[in-house]
């Protein structure tokens, strides 16, 4: 059995092949065309991408907010006991856990009903300010 047409590598039977054939192997793909669409889709895909970042970023906050003041002020009563309970001695932090201390202070924060006396509270288990 023969093989005709594009299974055998060539064009489509009962074409010539010509210049206009989009099978031919001679035409060369549009290079301008093609690296402008795929910038353009890159971009498209990391503003995306960017959205959707600072979109999930703030969901502890929408959180928050969308309970009622009464939820809310009871679970920030339960995560600073919390705090007080694993995080904070009469020594200091306690050791083995401060990175999970830190993300407990760093969300308790986060309430509107962490006023300045608990923000002085946790500020030894809050990290240091990065550097500028």
């Amino acid at each position: 059995m023969r093989l005709n047409g594009m299974m055998a590598g060539g064009s489509p039977p009962g074409d010539g092949g010509g210049e206009d054939n989009i099978f031919s192997r001679d035409l060369a793909p549009p290079s301008g065309d093609k690296r402008l669409r795929q910038a353009l889709v890159l971009g498209v895909v990391l503003l995306l991408l960017g959205t959707v970042w600072l979109y999930l970023q703030g969901g502890e906050n929408r959180a928050l907010n969308a309970m009622s003041p009464a939820q809310r002020g009871a679970f920030f009563q339960e995560t600073r006991d919390s705090i007080r309970e694993s995080c904070l001695t009469d020594a200091g932090v306690k050791r083995g856990f401060e990175k999970r201390c830190q993300k407990q202070a760093e969300f308790l924060t986060r309430f509107p009903e962490c006023d300045e006396a608990c923000r002085r509270e946790i500020a030894p288990v809050l990290p240091a300010p990065a550097p500028r």
